[in-house]
């Protein structure tokens, strides 16, 4: 069976291709300019049904490696960089939701690579041992691969878990009032009707016990934060950047934080949680804290080129997350958000839903 798959899928293979023909990797800046920071590879490593290794030589050859320490093949690193550079074209080119690219599914199979994702149970797309020049150290660490070449990538996903609960406050709503609301099918619509009745969010709860605990593992002060941020971007004023939002949480200064730089203290606490969220956190599963892609972050600009976000320079990391993602406003039908509906205490409430996408 013909392999098959989207071009955030293939986006995979070509990294790995791209990486083993360049032989090393550049750091990227919050902006994902390439800086002149970069890392030698000294290994890929690649779990499907077997292990394989791929090893640049020092004769720009990349031997693969089976599990059992067998050496199977030399591949010309310039092979591994006509490969790279066929296959974006095929990616760029592609037409629809999932495709096949026959003349790469060859190759991949000639170095045993049989499916478009490798064996992975953590947020690490790919493994690799970098030679880091600045500390001496080759360890193996875990990447997680973000493409600019299909749709947006998520980097916290919408679900169940992920709704947060509000209290409307500055006005008496009716059953009427509640019941003529809802009937807006338009989720801007809805809140713009809910604005001009005064009506003012208030954060109650986040919905999911689990994703609650998440939040205030991160920070106490995490869910209230988070609530306000969405709240923002669920309004009327179209504000999404995750740097806008923060922003204007700043302007409002919900924590009465009194130091000088009052945006920068919120753009911490929202750069910890984009960075928790990337490297291991998940909103339904209890968080201990450890980073699954502890390698950080490898990104496939639109123009082909690849940038790392190494998490030994953390503060590159946290920046291109925060300038470089967006709220989203998820499927009202598919995670039950949007609607009023009164509770047993009489009070009105809503819930919003939290998704957060890389921009394109």
């Amino acid at each position: 069976m013909a392999i098959t798959g989207n071009k955030g899928e293939w986006s995979e293979i070509y990294t790995l291709f791209k990486l083993l023909g360049d032989g090393k990797v550049y750091a990227g800046d919050a902006m994902l300019n390439k800086m002149d920071v970069y890392y030698p590879i000294i290994d890929i490593i690649r779990q499907e049904s077997k292990r394989f290794d791929y090893r640049p030589d020092d004769t720009r050859q990349i031997v693969v490696i089976d599990q059992e320490g067998t050496r199977l093949l030399s591949v010309p690193m310039n092979r591994f960089t006509s490969e790279a550079k066929t296959l974006f074209g095929e990616i760029t080119s592609a037409k629809g939701a999932s495709f096949t690219v026959p003349t790469t599914e060859a190759f991949m199979k000639s170095i045993g690579c049989n499916q478009l994702k490798a064996k992975s149970t953590d947020k690490a797309d790919i493994h690799i041992v970098i030679h880091d020049l600045r500390t001496g150290m080759r360890p193996e660490l875990g990447f997680s691969i973000k493409s600019q070449l299909g749709s947006a990538s998520t980097l916290l996903n919408a679900g169940s878990a992920t709704n947060i609960v509000y209290r409307i406050e500055g006005v008496n709503l009716t059953d009427q009032n509640i019941s003529d609301i809802n009937a807006i099918e338009d989720h801007m619509s809805r809140m713009e009707r809910l604005d001009e009745l005064c009506g003012i969010l208030q954060f109650d709860k986040i919905d999911n016990e689990v994703f609650q605990n998440n939040l205030l593992f991160i920070d106490s002060s995490m869910p209230q934060f988070i609530a306000e941020c969405l709240s923002i971007s669920s309004g009327c004023n179209g504000i999404l950047s995750v740097a806008d939002v923060v922003k204007c949480i700043a302007g409002r200064n919900p924590f009465g934080f009194t130091g000088r730089n009052v945006e920068n203290f919120y753009a911490h606490k929202m750069k910890m949680l984009l960075l928790d969220v990337a490297l291991g956190m998940t909103p339904a599963k209890e968080w201990s804290g450890r980073y699954d892609a502890n390698g950080g972050y490898l990104v496939v600009r639109q123009d082909g080129e690849i940038v790392c976000y190494h998490f030994y320079y953390q503060n590159d990391v946290e920046d291109y997350l925060f300038y470089n993602t967006r709220f989203e406003r998820a499927s009202r039908s598919r995670y039950n958000y949007g609607s009023l509906y009164r509770g047993d205490d009489g009070a009105v409430r809503i819930k919003l839903n939290l998704q957060i996408r890389f921009k394109k």
